[in-house]
């Protein structure tokens, strides 16, 4: 798949990092010094693609992007491992990292297309942390 222009702001995982702390500090000034009080040493971020996996947040690059690069594919729902362990969800950080929607987000862009799911993003994000889970309905938001 070939990205350009607002499109390089989905990460081959499927996070959106235009929904990204590291990505908003560009704008917003206010949350690295947050971070910082909290004793993060990060820098803002650009998108990963655009910094090639090379994530502020981890300091160096990130394998789910190398590991894309070498199976030629642009997301990894385009590789014939999906899904692999690197997507595996984990409970650890959940509340505060959106990797475990990245499964759902790489579906969601398989079969909507990355256009609809970058109108979405924001919306899955706030299901994701807000929505509260129904049982038979899955999360909801109020």
């Amino acid at each position: 798949m070939n990205i350009t222009g607002d499109y390089s702001l989905a990460a081959p995982c499927g996070i959106f990092c235009g929904e990204c702390p590291l990505y908003k500090a560009n704008d917003n000034p206010e949350i690295l010094e947050d971070a910082k009080a909290r004793g993060y040493d990060i820098s803002p971020c650009p998108g990963c693609r655009s910094v090639k996996g090379n994530c502020p947040a981890i300091d160096a690059q990130c394998e789910t992007f190398a590991c894309t690069n070498r199976h030629g594919v642009g997301f990894c729902f385009e590789c014939p491992d999906f899904p692999c362990a690197k997507l595996n969800p984990a409970a650890d950080g959940a509340e505060v990292l959106p990797h475990n929607i990245k499964i759902f987000n790489l579906c969601y862009i398989r079969q909507k297309g990355l256009e609809k799911f970058l109108e979405e993003a924001a919306h899955i994000k706030n299901r994701y942390y807000n929505g509260k889970m129904m049982i038979g309905r899955g999360p909801l938001v109020d």
